[in-house]
């Protein structure tokens, strides 16, 4: 028998591939890239396959996308799956720290936040965090994992994500290092931590705020120090009434993230009213 021309089925498969994609059938078109990457593998060619795999997950992905807009949903997420299968499949022929497995890493969660997957999005940025060496990107990591883990109320390990970010030593600029602080006094409030678990610039931090002391670690205005304050008061008398007072005149100060936040701390403490009477 004629030994199989493993470069002429490649070719044949990516052909496919083209076709489809210009036929608008993405779906079709991964699957033919998959056989592309297979074709590759058995000729011991891995960069070719590690491409052809990221190429397929890429049409997979760009079919979910489209179900995504037309608000169709399958709830065996054949798509979503494959395109996932794929990525994690080019992740393996790479090596451990390459910066490709980060960039790959980075583009699944990207692409799993645009569909609101952001649980899953959040697992996918925490491994990305493994291979990140370069301090920027770890702060874009750290604080991207930060929003997801927020909004997906997991306020307990979001505040260990936030600790991090300012006790990683990163310079992080003082809009940014605000923007952290703030959300960790809020995530305090909401995850309740008990003192041994508090690392020492938490405990810093409140008694900075609360003592009125100049430090370059909460570089607030003076108007959102007496918000903060009032809020961190508020909340330890249980006085839902003031928080709510508060927050109308402190959401100009905060981000629609924080908002939410302060909104969920509000509902605990009129929850906690209605259990004392």
């Amino acid at each position: 028998m004629r030994k199989p021309n493993v470069s002429e089925a490649t070719n044949e498969f990516i052909g496919l591939a083209i076709q489809c994609e210009h036929s608008d059938q993405p779906t079709f078109a991964g699957h033919c890239y998959v056989g592309a990457a297979k074709c590759e593998a058995s000729a011991g060619n891995f960069l070719g396959e590690a491409e052809h795999y990221l190429t397929a997950a890429r049409q997979f992905m760009k079919a979910e996308k489209k179900l995504w807009a037309l608000r169709t949903y399958s709830p065996e997420r054949e798509n979503l799956e494959a395109a996932i299968g794929c990525f994690i499949q080019a992740l393996n022929r790479y090596p451990e720290k390459s910066l490709l497995r980060t960039s790959i890493l980075l583009e699944l969660s990207n692409d799993l936040v645009h569909l609101n997957k952001k649980s899953e999005a959040a697992c996918y940025f925490e491994q990305a965090l493994e291979t990140v060496v370069d301090n920027t990107m770890r702060i874009m990591c750290l604080r991207n994992l930060l929003n997801l883990q927020i909004d997906c109320e997991k306020y307990v390990i979001a505040l260990e994500t936030a600790n991090k970010l300012c006790d990683g030593k990163f310079n992080l600029p003082e809009d940014l290092l605000a923007e952290v602080q703030v959300s960790r006094i809020l995530l305090t409030l909401l995850a309740k931590p008990t003192d041994e678990n508090k690392p020492a610039s938490l405990n810093q931090l409140f008694n900075d705020l609360m003592n009125d002391n100049d430090s370059d670690t909460i570089p607030f205005n003076t108007d959102l120090r007496l918000k903060l304050q009032s809020i961190v008061v508020s909340h330890g008398l249980g006085d839902a009434e003031s928080l709510v007072s508060v927050t109308s005149d402190t959401k100009h100060l905060l981000t629609s993230q924080q908002v939410e936040m302060l909104q969920k701390i509000i509902t605990e403490q009129r929850l906690e009213q209605l259990s004392l009477k």
